[in-house]
């Protein structure tokens, strides 16, 4: 059991840590054991490093830390009903860590459960988890970026390297015909 003062060093850190945060996702991890609850972990240690954690957390731990930090904790307050684990992302694709989450629920029927998430500062709601899992990856939208302005770049390019490329036809022809 913690002593009061504990408990307030932890939401002291807990706030500090929600406010780098740019991912924060509550979830219901009854059902879960222990050993999946370390695989999960080790899913998310294996893509974002130390920049994400998933933990249980006591609820009056999270809310005062959420309120601490300064989240309007008024409008999930269905969030702080039952068990639940938090997940936060300070280093990283958040999107990735929704992703591992998502799969890992699919993969074990729907364990752990979503309760909703921070993103970015901006809540979304259980049902919208699966959308976000949808969503490219911080390094394929990069890509995506990169491929969107290379296209016009590289048809300009060829259009003058054809204009290039006919004149030196043009130039041959010439110079084949004055030399017969």
């Amino acid at each position: 059991m913690l002593t009061r003062a504990q408990k307030e060093k932890l939401v002291k850190e807990f706030a500090e840590t929600f406010k780098n945060s740019s991912l924060i996702m509550f979830t219901d991890y009854k059902g879960l054991n222990v050993q999946q609850i370390t695989e999960l972990r080790r899913k998310l240690r294996e893509k974002l490093e130390s920049g994400a954690r998933y933990r249980v957390v006591k609820n009056s731990v999270i809310r005062f830390a959420l309120k601490e930090a300064g989240w309007d904790i008024e409008e999930i307050s269905h969030v702080f009903e039952g068990p639940t684990a938090v997940l936060y992302v300070e280093e990283g694709d958040p999107i990735e860590a929704i992703k591992i989450v998502y799969d890992f629920s699919k993969k074990m029927k729907g364990v752990p459960s979503f309760k909703g998430l921070y993103l970015d500062g901006k809540y979304y709601g259980p049902e919208e988890v699966e959308e976000l899992s949808k969503l490219p990856s911080k390094e394929q939208l990069l890509a995506m970026v990169v491929g969107g302005v290379q296209g016009p770049i590289r048809g300009f390019v060829n259009v003058l390297a054809g204009t290039l490329r006919g004149l030196l036809y043009a130039l041959n022809a010439i110079k084949d015909k004055k030399s017969e």
